[in-house]
């Protein structure tokens, strides 16, 4: 083949990539979250009902109702901001970068939080560690399926995200191990499993017949037959779902069960982090740990 050619070619491939990857990017920045949508909806309903156009105008005017008259959470009031400026921006070519007024408006909109009145509704009351005892003796009343996935959720102290992905492959249970990615870090993370969890997850593959290739979480398809397990990459709604349906609780609240658990047992916050994939120390004593209503409890005459 001659030089000339093979040069061609290159050229075409290197075209060729630069037009993908601006297609993708294009995608990529005309893409609304599904999670944006149901603040999307009210967003428009309330330019129709009040009889304004979607402008920056109309979204202050919205975020300022939700403050003043709604008593939205200011994290309720970030997802909205968030949600409405990516439509302006898809669908109405109207953008904020580097935009003096908005930089102000939004600085006086979050201003509102700090007065008296509006003052509660940045509290923010996260989920709360459970006993994990009670917990563990009500996992027990569950079928096998359920209880893997639970007892593996709280020992790793894994995201909705993060149980969804498991494989059977990402499981060692000789080593008592299993592979996690953490979405986040966008990297893998080996994290410990305890005997308990290793004999509840090969009561599950027994039953279900799992294979390597399968999702630890999949699906079931129950009918007049009975129940059938399909491997699939559940949504996190999904699974969210199915947690609460077994134990009343959310993610957050095993994942929180799991840090107040081994920091009460001694573990260091490395040693925690080290289990749960904090990247940051700092995440764990702020948002995870605090003192309990037990230990309080001991003090109070």
């Amino acid at each position: 083949m001659s030089e000339q050619k093979i040069v061609g070619i290159e050229e075409f491939e290197t075209r060729r990539r630069h037009a993908l990857r601006d297609a993708e990017r294009n995608a990529f920045e005309s893409h609304i979250p599904v999670s944006y949508k149901h603040d999307i909806k009210n967003y428009r309903a309330y330019v129709d009902h009040t009889r304004q156009a979607p402008t920056a105008e109309s979204m202050y005017d919205y975020l300022y109702y939700s403050i003043t008259e709604e008593k939205v959470k200011k994290t309720t009031f970030e997802k909205r901001l968030a949600a409405i400026k990516k439509l302006l921006k898809v669908e109405y070519g109207i953008t904020f970068l580097n935009n003096e007024a908005y930089l102000k408006e939004t600085a006086y909109l979050r201003s509102l939080f700090n007065k008296e009145e509006f003052a509660r509704q940045k509290q923010i009351k996260g989920k709360k560690p459970v006993d994990s005892a009670q917990l563990k003796e009500a996992l027990s009343l569950l079928d096998a399926r359920g209880r893997a996935i639970c007892l593996v959720n709280l020992i790793t102290g894994n995201r909705p995200n993060e149980m969804v992905a498991l494989q059977m492959r990402d499981f060692d249970l000789t080593s008592h191990t299993v592979d996690v990615y953490l979405k986040k870090q966008k990297t893998f993370k080996t994290k410990r499993l305890t005997d308990e969890a290793i004999q509840a997850i090969k009561l599950y593959i027994q039953e279900y017949d799992l294979k390597t290739d399968d999702y630890f979480v999949g699906q079931i398809i129950a009918n007049q037959y009975g129940k059938k397990y399909r491997s699939k990459h559940v949504t996190e709604r999904s699974y969210l779902n199915d947690l609460n349906k077994w134990t009343g609780l959310s993610g957050y609240n095993f994942r929180k069960t799991l840090v107040t658990d081994m920091h009460e047992k001694g573990a260091d916050l490395a040693t925690i982090a080290e289990q749960t994939g904090h990247r940051s120390l700092d995440t764990i004593s702020k948002h995870y740990l605090s003192v309990s209503d037990k230990t309080i409890d001991k003090f109070l005459p």
